[in-house]
């Protein structure tokens, strides 16, 4: 009996010293980096309804015809927007006759942020009567735009 209570005793001790080594909770620190590279996009605003430039010459109202698209720049670096107008076969005069204007004085232009800006085509009818006339929605170029960061 001495044995089995001595055993009993031994037990018990172990149970208590096992139990007190035992964690009921525990917690460790993971640490968290991150990295954010630079980062610009260039899209047409999509509240916009217009995602084109449609240049109309009126005799009537004898003007040199214009149109503005709405353009969303989307940064967290400083950027600058710049275009490029390429010519459709044949049209190239027409073409070099556009003048792209970038809206730079939009509020937060250039700057990190979500920012939406005029673009405006214009095009010299009156100057370049000689020309001569085109038929209603004759596309004479694409015009890029390309936004980078500074």
């Amino acid at each position: 009996m001495k044995k089995v209570l001595g055993l009993v005793v031994l037990m018990m001790v172990m149970l208590m010293s096992v139990s007190g080594l035992a964690q009921v909770s525990d917690t460790v620190n993971v640490p968290v980096f991150l990295n954010v590279p630079a980062f610009v996009r260039l899209s047409v605003d999509s509240s916009s309804i217009d995602s084109q430039f449609d240049l109309v010459f009126d005799p009537a109202n004898p003007a040199n015809p214009s149109d503005t698209v709405k353009l969303l720049a989307e940064a967290n670096v400083s950027y600058n927007v710049t275009s490029s107008v390429t010519a459709m076969a044949g049209y190239s005069i027409w073409s070099n006759l556009l003048q792209i204007t970038i809206d730079t004085a939009a509020a937060g232009f250039g700057g990190a942020g979500n920012v939406v800006f005029d673009v405006t085509a214009t095009l010299d009818v009156l100057g370049n009567l000689n020309l001569g006339s085109l038929t209603p929605s004759t596309k004479i170029a694409d015009v890029t735009f390309t936004i980078a960061s500074i």
